[in-house]
Parts: C-alpha cells; structure tokens; sequence
C-alpha cells in the first residue's frame, strides 16, 4: 500500500525531485570530489565562527546571541545573528561535531542550491502544461546553478533570498486572481526580511518592482490589489520587526558610518557586462572587484532576446519588460543605483550583489517565450543568428581584456550557443523539450566546474587541527581561571576565533562593527581596516590596557609533527615581548602566558580626563590611555629615530630628508643601522604605514619582520627582549625603486616603571563577577569620588545599577562604558538590556495577532 502510493507520488511529482536533487548533487559532487573542501574567503574566515558560535550557544546559552563579550571587546549579536545566521537551514549544523562544521556547510548550501531549483521550478512549471513542463524543469536547473549561485555560494546567507524569490513573485501573481491567498504574501515578506534582511530588501524591492509592471499590464479593477499589496508588505515587515528594528540601529552605530561617496558616474562601461556571458567567468579578482555575475546558460540568454520579438506578447508587456530589464541592467554601473541596492554601501568585494535578480527575471522573460512559442518564425531565427555572430567577434576582439577571457572559454561559449542556436532553429522538432533540458544541464555543469577551479579552498584538516587545539587551551584555561578577562594568540586562523574557540578576544570580523571601537584600535596602533580587526601589533601596554589576561603562542617544535596534525595559521605575529610572561601550561603545540599586568574589565580610576588621541602615534596614544587610567604622568617609552645609517647598499640618498633611491634595480638594495639598546626590556620598531611589505622587506638581527598590513597608520612591531647595550642590527630591503625612512623610529618598552605602577594600580581594583553574558557585578569601597572605567564599549543598552539605583552612563576614551562613584560602599550591577531588540519583539507579535484576528474565515 504504501509502495504503491509511494511510486503515484512519484509518477505525478517526480519533476519537483528533479528539481531538487539535480543542482543540490551537481553541486555537491563537485566539493566531494574534492574532499568536502568548501571553506574559502569570508566562509572560512568569518562565516563558520558565527556558525560554530551559534552552533554552541543557541539552546546552551542564548543569550550570548544577545550580547557577547568575544565578539571583539564585546557587542551585540543581534545584528551579526540576523545577517548571518537566522536561516532555518543552519539547524542542520547540531547533527554534525564542532570538527566536522565544513561538512555541515557543504550539506547546507548543497540543500539551498536544490531549494533554489525546487521554488523556481514551483513557479515556473504553472506556465506549461504535460510534457512541456520539462521547460521549466531547464529554466530551474539554469537559475539554481546561475552565475550568481556559483560565484556567491560561499556567502551561504544570501542564497535563502533566491530560494525566496520565485515565491514572491507567484505570491504577487495571486493578488491578481480571485482566490485568497491570505498568508502568501505576508509570509514570504516574513521570511525575506527574517533569513536575510540585506538580500530581503533586495529581492522585496524587485517585487515592487515587478507589482508595478503587473498592475501596467492588467485590465480589471487595481484599488483592491494595490491595498492587498501594501498591506500584506506591511504586515509582513512588521512580523519580521524583531530582527529589523534592533539591526537597524546597529547599523546606524556602525557601518553606516564609513565614508561613501556619491557620484553621478558609471563604474564601469555597461557593455562589460556582456563578458559575463561566458562560461567560466570567475576568478579571485572577479570575487574582490569584478563585473556582476548574470550567467544564465545560452539558450535563455537567447530566449530572452526573442522576449522583445515575439509576435504573441503584448507590446505593453514588452515595453514595461524593457524597461525593467534596462533599470537593473544599468543598476550594475551607475553609482547613485549600486549604493541603493547595497544600502547605500558600495560593496567590499563581492560586486552587484543583486545580479541573482536580473538573472532570474532574464530566465522569466525566456520561459515566457516558451510559454507562448510552439515554433519560432524566420525573424526570431535570423535574430539569433546575428547575436550568435555578433557576440563570437564581441568575445574574441576583447579576449585580453579580463582574465578569464581566455581562448578555451570563449570556445565552449560559442559552441553552446551555436547548439541553442540549432534547437531554436528546429524547434518543432519532438525530442526537443529533452534535448533543450540536456543542454541546459551539460552546459551549468561545465561552468560550475570552469569557474570554482579557478578558487583555491582551505584543508577541511587545517579547521579541524586549529580548532581542536585552541580549544584545548581555552578549557584548560576555563577551569585554570573562571573570571571574565580576555585572551589573545599571537597567530590567527580567522580574525573571528574568539567565537569558534568560546573565548574573550580582541580580534574581530564583521559586516555590523562598532565605528568607535575600530577608530579606538587604530589609535592604539592595532590591526584594523574597515570592518575588522586584531591584536596583531600589540604591546605589553596596549594587552594590559585592553584585559588581555593570557596570551596563546604556538610551540617551535609543533612542526615535527605529521602535516595533518599541525596547526596551520593564517598569519602569525613575533612577540618576543612574552618571554617573561608565566607559562601557565604547554601542551602538545601550544602554551598559554599570564599577563600579571592586566587590568580587569572593570576598574577603579582616581580622575577622569578627556583623552585626545593622534593620528600615526600608537607608543604615545597607548601612554596617554594608560595615564587616564591610572592618574599618573608618565613616559613609558625610550625612543631613537633612524636617520643616519651605518650603511647603505646599491642605493644612493636624493634631496628629500630621509629618502632614498635604488641605483641598479635589479640588484639588492639595502638600508642598514646598527645601533645599541638602552635598557632591559622589549624593543619595537614604529613603522609608518607607507613601509608595508610592497615597499620594504625589514629584517632585525636577522629575523624578517611581519608588515605585510599596515593598514593607514603607524604600526608598532616587536623586535626583541634585550638587555641594555646589546647591539642591534636593522636592515631595509628596499622592495620598490624608492624609500622614505621619515618617522621610523626604535622604542624601548620601560616594563620595570610600568610594572610598579600597574601591580599597585590593581591591587586597590574590585573583583569582576559575569553572572551571565549580559550581567556582570563588582563591589567597592569608595574612599572619596571616584570614576568606574571599563574597556566595554559603551552602549545606551546599557544600565549600570548602583545599590539598586540607576547610574548614570558616561563615555570614557571616546570608547567605552564609564560612570561616576560617590564616597561610600557600592553594588554595581551592569545589566545589558536589547531596548530595539525587546520592542521589535513586541511589534512582531501585535502584528501576528493583527494578522490572525483579522484574516479571512474561509483563507
């Protein structure tokens, strides 16, 4: 009974299945031919530490996805949790380990590819009848394996606004018929905004977008629709206002802030885009700053040219088609277009991230040719002999001008479209609904493959071995010391480790940062660009300052161990400045240091004064902090500036102070100074941001320094522990013909000076107690007024209760959470209370009783 009911199911839906399983197994079978290998870019980098952080927290401790202190020096989640990771897809990640996360990824984006071909075939099978329907059966298999999938998969996050957009659509096409569909619409709107609000908006515009060409178009009463439309729009936002409203105001605090341009100019010359048209075109450099993925196989690129001459579509139909086809099209060029579709950012990497648009709806417009065509006329064919024609000489007469234009490409191209070509010209003939879904296939498997073998992909066993040995320091240091403090490595796999090793760090990668935090670490002379950043450059000052209580460095003789074995960094840093530091334990790759100098989170300080910082001084901005702090005036750094050198190789000085310039270019130039330290303690070199690796490779008795990413301000390096008058030899190879040795200088750390001050500084600090990831406690005596510093960020979310009373919040080093304490015994309890994340929830659910008193009894 069930075998027979089970084998009707699958003569009657066997095509949604295909829809399914056909681009989720091309897919697949492409990473598990390559050893599950997926993690590359953002995915590795950032992506699975949100996964690996939501993985461990959700139904363990979910408020951690409210508020976390190892995102950067601690910040909201909400916002990085609605952008990231509110698909419903990312479930599946709790049937997999900690170890086995690339895995899980694979499955799940495999499973939203297979998603993608099931909605769009959903959609566009009700234009077909019978055997036809294998029509939209190809038209799946084309959009779930488009270009924009291929290219973008790894941004896994964005992929539940293609699956979600072939049901906005139909949701939209059935206001337009007499049967209610009551919750269509406002549930598709839901989960736009709810999954992905950034590709929600995106493909939510479009449907208005696609609304108005409909009502253009239809002839009966639109009043009713158009309420129908913008209430259920409405309806379907607010349900989505628990998400919404607290991400927007993150976003204000945040990214928003970062300094955008507009200009009335074209990014590139429009015709480019036609490049994209080839197989295989794809790349690194397409990935970082590229033209917009609109690859949509030959035959529906054809299809929809014919579009626009068919003779049984309206030229109302045609001329609103146009207009929206030409509006996105030029949305991929022209500034004021790209900054509203990326609201109002132009994007870092990953360009035209709406192309999945102008995609499907090209594949739409071709599927409607279908629809209406049983056999094509004689100016159909003759239009597509020419555009065959005229793109093979576009191809071939531009082949120098991307990478990817290579001979091989543009072959396969050509030949693709020389077979479209056959099948539109012998259209009537009976195997041609098969031989067109074949074509089709053959044609995104072999640019699946041409495109992602141009990406290199992270070892599944580098992940494993990081992870699984920078968690066994962090629960052995869990159990060694239970308070709140923060922890830092001296090498990184991700700048998003604190949240996959379940740690308090510094470093931090996100698309939703704090602006004050990143201003506030590139004055203290960390690493840091536009939406993350490090303890790369770190001193012992700036760790102390910062609470970094421990520190994780990896062991020499780890590379003795089996390749498989070994913890593969990402970058690693030289911080000879640890070596007086307690070694708390060593395991088998990596020991753990203890700071003794650490301040706590939160502290105790005698005044408050304004700090201002400059620009390039990291050594003095770090002094300054630290005298704010603690109420002293001090100088904790010696320093020389190299300006004279004891020798110079195959370059020659030129008339500005300090520059000099190669002789022979190909030959080695040198810069040499050899000078003497002045006392015990660690050494660093302050290197202006004009002398990163391009421009000089620096070597210290003979140790070649890490200034591969100065960013745009000075950087301090550490270049030994020394004892006083031990000789120190400073070489710079010159990288480029010239070098400007201005503002270089060597500082000697006065550790003894800072250590006096620091110990008798903490001693007289409160025990910090964190009674969950949104509360922390200390109790003090105040002996006369005193102010309660922090280094956690400020936020008007923040309430600061004081003996039960509320406190006042200030703004301490532009930065961070502070307050003002009276003479007298105190309480304090800090409480961090989501204000837009609690009032969205209670929008969300009057909304949802708005929607289910008020729906129709008969829906």
């Amino acid at each position: 009974m069930i075998i027979e009911k089970f084998k009707s199911h699958l003569k009657t839906k066997y095509l949604y299945w295909l829809s399914f399983l056909l681009p989720a197994l091309i897919f697949a079978s492409y990473f598990i031919y390559r050893n599950q290998e997926i993690l590359t870019v953002d995915l590795g980098q950032q992506y699975i530490d949100f996964l690996s952080f939501y993985k461990n927290n959700l139904f363990s401790n979910p408020l951690n996805l409210v508020y976390t202190l190892s995102s950067g020096l601690g910040n909201s989640f909400i916002g990085t949790w609605a952008y990231y990771l509110t698909s419903p897809f990312n479930l599946l990640l709790f049937l997999f380990s900690n170890s086995h996360l690339p895995e899980a990824i694979l499955l799940i984006i495999s499973l939203k590819v297979g998603s993608i071909g099931l909605s769009s075939f959903y959609y566009f099978q009700k234009f077909f009848t019978g055997d036809n329907k294998i029509f939209a059966l190809a038209a799946s298999l084309a959009f779930s394996l488009s270009g924009f999938v291929i290219s973008y998969n790894l941004n896994l996050m964005w992929l539940d606004g293609l699956i979600l957009l072939p049901l906005l659509l139909d949701s939209i096409d059935k206001l337009f018929v007499p049967k209610k569909h009551y919750f269509y619409l406002i549930g598709i709107t839901f989960l736009l905004w709810f999954t992905n609000f950034y590709t929600g908006f995106m493909t939510l515009f479009f449907g208005l977008l696609y609304f108005i060409s409909k009502l253009i178009n239809y002839s009966f009463s639109k009043k009713k629709i158009i309420s129908q439309y913008f209430i259920k729009s409405f309806l379907g936002t607010t349900l989505a206002a628990c998400v919404l409203l607290p991400t927007f105001f993150e976003i204000l605090n945040g990214k928003i802030h970062s300094d955008t341009s507009l200009s009335m100019g074209m990014q590139f010359s429009p015709y480019q885009v036609f490049y994209k048209l080839t197989i295989g075109a794809f790349n690194f450099t397409e990935m970082e700053k590229g033209l917009p993925n609109i690859f949509l196989t030959s035959l529906f690129t054809l299809l929809c040219l014919l579009y626009f001459i068919n003779q049984k579509i309206s030229l109302k139909e045609k001329i609103t088609s146009a207009i929206l086809l030409i509006f996105l099209f030029f949305s991929f060029s022209f500034n004021p277009l790209v900054l509203f579709w990326h609201l109002g950012q132009y994007p870092v990497w990953y360009p035209a991230r709406f192309s999945f648009i102008f995609s499907f709806y090209a594949i739409y417009l071709g599927v409607q040719v279908l629809a209406h065509t049983k056999q094509f006329d004689f100016l159909s064919k003759l239009a597509c002999v020419i555009l065959v024609i005229c793109l093979g000489i576009f191809l071939f007469l531009n082949i120098h001008q991307k990478e990817f234009l290579n001979q091989t490409n543009i072959i396969l191209t050509i030949l693709f479209f020389l077979c479209s070509l056959l099948i539109i010209l012998f259209f009537n003939y009976k195997w041609i609904p098969v031989i067109f879904f074949g074509l089709v296939g053959l044609e995104v498997s072999i640019n699946l493959l041409a495109s992602l073998d141009n990406i290199s992909y992270q070892k599944n066993y580098d992940y494993s071995n990081f992870t699984k040995n920078v968690s066994e320091s962090i629960n052995y240091l869990h159990k060694y010391d239970s308070g709140p403090y923060r922890t830092e490595k001296t090498f990184t796999r991700s700048d998003n480790d604190p949240l996959s090793n379940n740690y308090y760090g510094i470093s931090n990668f996100n698309s939703i940062s704090n602006r004050s935090i990143i201003n506030l670490v590139e004055y203290l002379g960390l690493e840091n660009n536009d939406n993350s950043f490090t303890n790369n450059y770190a001193t012992p000052l700036s760790d102390s300052i910062l609470g970094v209580k421990y520190n994780i460095v990896p062991i020499k003789n780890r590379r003795n161990l089996p390749e498989k074995e070994q913890v593969v960094f990402t970058s690693a840093f030289y911080r000879p400045d640890l070596i007086t530091n307690k070694v708390v334990k060593s395991f088998k790759q990596l020991q753990i240091r203890q700071n003794s100098t650490a301040l706590p989170l939160l502290f105790v300080s005698p005044t408050h004064k304004k700090t201002k910082f400059y620009p390039s001084m990291p050594a003095t901005n770090q002094n300054l902090l630290f005298d704010n702090i603690t109420g002293k005036k001090t100088n904790l750094f010696n320093s020389l500036y190299l300006t004279n050198p004891t020798k110079i190789q195959n370059v020659k000085p030129t008339k500005n102070l300090n520059e000099y310039k190669k002789i022979k270019g190909k030959q080695t130039s040198a810069i040499i100074f050899n000078i003497s330290s002045f006392q015990k303690g660690p050494y660093y070199l302050e290197l202006p941001s004009n002398l990163d690796e391009k421009t000089t490779s620096v070597v210290v008795n003979g140790h070649s320094l890490n200034n591969q990413d100065l960013g745009i301000s000075t950087k301090l390096l550490n270049i030994g522990y020394y004892s006083a008058n031990t000789s120190i030899k400073i070489i710079f190879y010159l990288n480029n013909k010239n070098i400007n040795l201005n503002g270089v200088r060597v500082l000697q750390f006065r550790q003894s000076n800072f250590n006096k001050i620091i110990h008798q500084f903490n001693k007289r600090q409160p025990v910090t107690q964190q009674t969950s990831p949104i509360t922390l406690t200390i109790d003090y005596k105040a002996k006369n007024k005193q102010i309660l510093n922090s280094t956690i960020p400020y936020s008007s979310n923040w309430l600061l209760l004081d003996n039960g009373k509320v406190l006042k919040k200030q703004k301490f080093a532009h930065t961070f959470l502070s307050a003002q304490l009276k003479k007298g015994y105190h309480h304090i309890t800090l409480i961090y209370i989501p204000i837009t994340f609690i009032i969205g929830i209670l929008i969300s659910i009057m909304s949802l009783n708005f929607i289910l008193v008020f729906r129709p009894k008969k829906d």
